[in-house]
């Protein structure tokens, strides 16, 4: 005679099954939130673009300063640095694509973005002529974000990715870093020194008291916007040495990113990353 199992039974084994298999599953996952939100801030960070902006528009804010005899050099700035917007822009592109993926690693999930990446491919087509190095890091960041999306990885690759990616995505934010350092920060040193030898130049030639008064309020106030340029400036700086620090250290503990004591450092850098990503907005 065949045995039936009885339905409390069968019952009893479905749950059994049910629960070894959630298990398996919440097993095969860890929680890496830190690293989730890190990538997530750095990824936000590179939307940026402010900067840059006030970069290329410098010549044309000289010309308040400036004889008219200077208008042809000033626009002849203006043009080279439209040139450089593209290859500017990359560099913060690259890192957006590369930080989004990073985040949907760490939370498991699979990363599809054939948008990005076909902006991102289009803009390096697009983009000047840099030195070699930086040229290579480019391609291989794209190479790796690429096979993110087509190999379908997930959160058991994010230690490849981090791997495979730190030197490149160390020396774009190195070449970002000085750029917005001494590219950027050295206009704020020209437009200051420029705002002070008109403003005296007119306080001087003028016999008027309200003119003069006039003419200090107007320059208070030029110099409150450069000072606030520099400070954005200085504080972006300490954002993207943030992200390279972030990321150094996730790659020399790439074998141990569940431990408690890694993802509390990272969460640490998190803190810091969103109060810089605060200042920067107000400013």
């Amino acid at each position: 005679m065949t045995r039936h199992a009885s339905p409390s039974l069968l019952h009893a084994l479905r749950i059994l099954s049910t629960m070894v298999l959630l298990a398996f599953t919440q097993g095969c996952t860890t929680n890496l939130k830190a690293i989730q939100d890190f990538a997530n801030l750095s990824a936000e960070s590179a939307q940026y673009t402010t900067l840059v902006d006030e970069y290329l528009e410098f010549p044309n804010r000289q010309k308040r300063y400036q004889p008219p005899s200077r208008y042809a050099n000033l626009d002849a700035m203006a043009q080279d640095r439209a040139t450089q917007k593209t290859s500017l822009l990359l560099r913060q592109s690259i890192l957006e694509t590369y930080m989004e993926s990073l985040g949907r690693l760490a939370a498991d999930e699979v990363v599809d973005n054939t948008e990005e990446l076909g902006k991102l491919s289009s803009a390096l087509e697009a983009q000047a002529a840099t030195n070699p190095k930086e040229a290579e890091a480019y391609k291989k960041i794209a190479g790796m974000v690429t096979t993110v999306a087509v190999k379908r990885w997930r959160q058991r690759q994010l230690q490849d990715l981090i791997e495979q990616s730190n030197a490149p995505i160390q020396l774009i934010l190195g070449s970002l870093q000085r750029i917005v350092s001494d590219g950027f920060g050295g206009d704020h040193q020209t437009e200051e020194a420029a705002i002070q030898n008109y403003y005296m130049t007119l306080t001087m030639e003028s016999q008027d008291p309200a003119g003069k008064a006039a003419l200090a309020e107007w320059k208070e106030f030029r110099m409150s916007q450069v000072h606030e340029r520099s400070e954005a400036v200085q504080t972006y700086v300490k954002v993207l040495a943030n992200i390279s620090d972030g990321h150094q250290r996730l790659f020399d503990q790439r074998q141990n990113l569940s431990k408690k004591e890694v993802l509390q450092q990272v969460g640490d850098s998190v803190k810091d990353l969103r109060t810089l990503l605060e200042t920067i907005k107000k400013l």
